[in-house]
């Protein structure tokens, strides 16, 4: 059997689920990519293919209407990309298309009898996109709402929709939430576990590096660490208030050490205010000099080893977030045991146990200093448990399901 995955980035979600069709002899399984170096990453089983849109959205196109008409490139892209994919012999049973930028707009139209799954991330609502923008007036409302248009389009047209999370589900429309199944990323338990109590981290200095430029960082044995994780440094993630929060904390601590890992970028939201947007130079200077500044570590991104460690040696890992799609290292850091300060919302329910880790208001800068003084305090804090389900075992298992149910009924 054929399958067809599409996404604009790669592996993204399907970076379990495509090697696992690929392992069958019988199966046929090719990865169409908008990521021109995918094949950086090449995983078993698995061919890669790309597609690139011939051009970008007209200048001259109404603004409320851009992210759709460059959702209608993106289709056509990945439909040309399919059809000459089509001459060279592929037969696709299933497709299965990362939904909500255009690329499952017209898979049905070329393959009517394939089983075409989406995969949905979000549907844009007032009370969260305000969260993406600086300024949330009846203008952006209006646009961010036209955002919805090649989503809904593709959820009406795709067989069957596929969401991570009951709060992801939630957001869509009623109607069209019957026809969405909850299906998490899944996270690896047997690599990300809780720490084998031989390797003692707290006892001695360990070592991390960018993942990129190879540079170290040296976690003391002696004191302790306060951790955050993200892919961009935000507001949507908590990054201002976390960063505003530190020198107090080191001013009280003089062997505490504050571990930044992550990318000075933004994944979602909007940029600051001066350094060409970027919050962590312009956070920096706003806060000036501070007893303490030289102890904190910004690290860049981890390999998923180094990303472990620190989990692991971290006393207190922050996890933040305004209500948005719920991040995998949440679900990371919960199924390694970490000591997790997380800000209470709708995103963060339901995932790991209440009493296992500190909730905290994100918003007052001297509060959160405080909770977090007070977390780290603690002399026996607790670990994070990570609620059931979320394994990817059980991914991996609720998709088998839904695809031999899709088939059955296709």
């Amino acid at each position: 059997m054929d399958f067809l995955f599409i996404h604009g980035n790669y592996p993204a979600q399907f970076r379990h689920l495509a090697p696992l069709l690929g392992r069958d002899q019988q199966h046929r399984v090719v990865f169409l990519t908008g990521r021109q170096d995918a094949e950086k990453e090449a995983l078993p089983g698995v061919a890669i293919r790309t597609f690139a849109c011939h051009r970008s959205p007209h200048p001259g196109t109404h603004h409320y209407l851009t992210a759709t008409e460059e959702a209608v490139l993106q289709g056509q892209a990945v439909i040309k990309s399919t059809a000459q994919l089509l001459e060279e012999g592929l037969r696709p049973r299933v497709v299965i298309s990362h939904s909500g930028m255009g690329l499952g707009l017209f898979i049905k139209d070329l393959l009517p009898k394939a089983l075409h799954v989406g995969y949905f991330e979000w549907y844009f609502r007032p009370a969260t996109t305000k969260h993406l923008l600086k300024s949330f007036e009846l203008n952006e409302q209006l646009l961010s709402g036209l955002r919805n248009l090649p989503i809904l389009q593709e959820l009406e047209c795709c067989d069957l929709g596929v969401v991570p999370t009951e709060w992801q589900k939630c957001q869509f429309p009623k109607p069209y939430q019957e026809k969405l199944s909850v299906i998490f990323d899944g996270i690896d338990t047997n690599f990300f576990q809780p720490c084998p109590p031989k390797l003692l981290l707290g006892k001695k200095d360990l070592t991390i590096s960018n993942r990129d430029n190879g540079e170290h960082f040296v976690l003391k044995g002696s004191g302790k660490v306060i951790s955050y994780a993200t892919r961009g440094m935000e507001p949507l993630r908590g990054f201002p208030e976390f960063l505003k929060a530190m020198p107090a904390l080191l001013k009280a601590d003089p062997m505490l050490q504050v571990v930044i890992a992550g990318a000075d970028r933004r994944a979602y939201s909007y940029g600051a205010p001066s350094h060409n947007g970027s919050w962590k130079e312009h956070l920096l200077d706003e806060l000036g000099e501070f007893p303490g500044r030289e102890r904190i570590l910004f690290t860049g991104l981890l390999n998923y080893a180094d990303y472990r460690t620190l989990l692991w040696r971290s006393n207190l890992h922050c996890y933040f977030t305004r209500p948005y799609v719920t991040s995998w290292s949440l679900f990371e850091a919960a199924a390694c045991g970490a000591r997790l300060a997380v800000n209470k919302s709708p995103a963060t329910d339901g995932i790991v146990e209440n009493d296992s880790v500190t909730w905290l208001k994100l918003d007052g800068e001297k509060d959160l200093s405080n909770s977090l003084r007070k977390a780290l305090e603690q002399k026996n804090p607790p670990c994070a448990k990570i609620k059931t389900g979320f394994e990817l075992s059980k991914s991996l298992q609720l998709w088998e399901q839904l695809l031999n149910q899709g088939l059955r009924n296709n």
